[in-house]
């Protein structure tokens, strides 16, 4: 079974039918329950407004931009992850590849060119705990801001738990560490 939505890479044309769309933004590794919360909001969100809904993800994961000498552990590849979140009812995935360039971009820069020039957003979703731009300088604040000057809605989940275990990918591959599979999976 092929993957039913439209993948973009940064060269890529937007057609018309994404543009005006509801995305989360993410690392999405894992795909795991706190990442279905916020894909949750935005499907739900898309199909109340007509409006198409999507995924914006980095590849490679920036951990791997900023700490090459590091191993980092990903939890799913990049065609895992795009399986998974075509399973999560989405129409579109925006893949941005991860390098310097990019991360080099000021917040600002990012929302202007990349959302709003490239995508043509209508409403972003993401995390509690959601930074971007260069050194990490924007914030959900920044988001929130930028996206009433710019004429496109933000919703903040807040973090994502059950019993006092928050769903992260770093909880995750910390259970596996651990050897914990069942901890993992839940």
């Amino acid at each position: 079974m092929g993957i039913a939505m439209l993948v973009l890479r940064q060269s890529d044309e937007v057609p018309v039918g994404v543009r005006g769309g509801v995305v989360a933004i993410g690392n999405f590794d894992g795909v795991h329950r706190g990442h279905k919360a916020l894909l949750k909001v935005a499907t739900g969100r898309a199909g109340e407004t007509g409006a198409p809904a999507g995924a914006v993800l980095f590849e490679p994961h920036p951990r791997e931009v900023f700490h090459p000498e590091e191993p980092h552990f990903r939890l799913t590849p990049l065609a895992e992850k795009l399986r998974l979140l075509d399973i999560e009812g989405l129409d579109f995935a925006a893949v941005l590849t991860f390098d310097r360039a990019l991360a080099g971009l000021s917040a600002a820069a990012f929302v202007e060119d990349v959302l709003v020039g490239w995508l043509g957003v209508g409403h972003v979703v993401v995390g509690y705990d959601f930074y971007f731009g260069k050194g990490r300088s924007g914030s959900t604040e920044t988001l929130r801001q930028a996206g009433r000057d710019l004429g496109f809605g933000t919703t903040v989940l807040p973090q994502q738990a059950e019993e006092g275990e928050v769903f992260s990918s770093t909880a995750i591959r910390l259970h596996l560490a651990q050897g914990d599979v069942a901890g993992a999976a839940r």
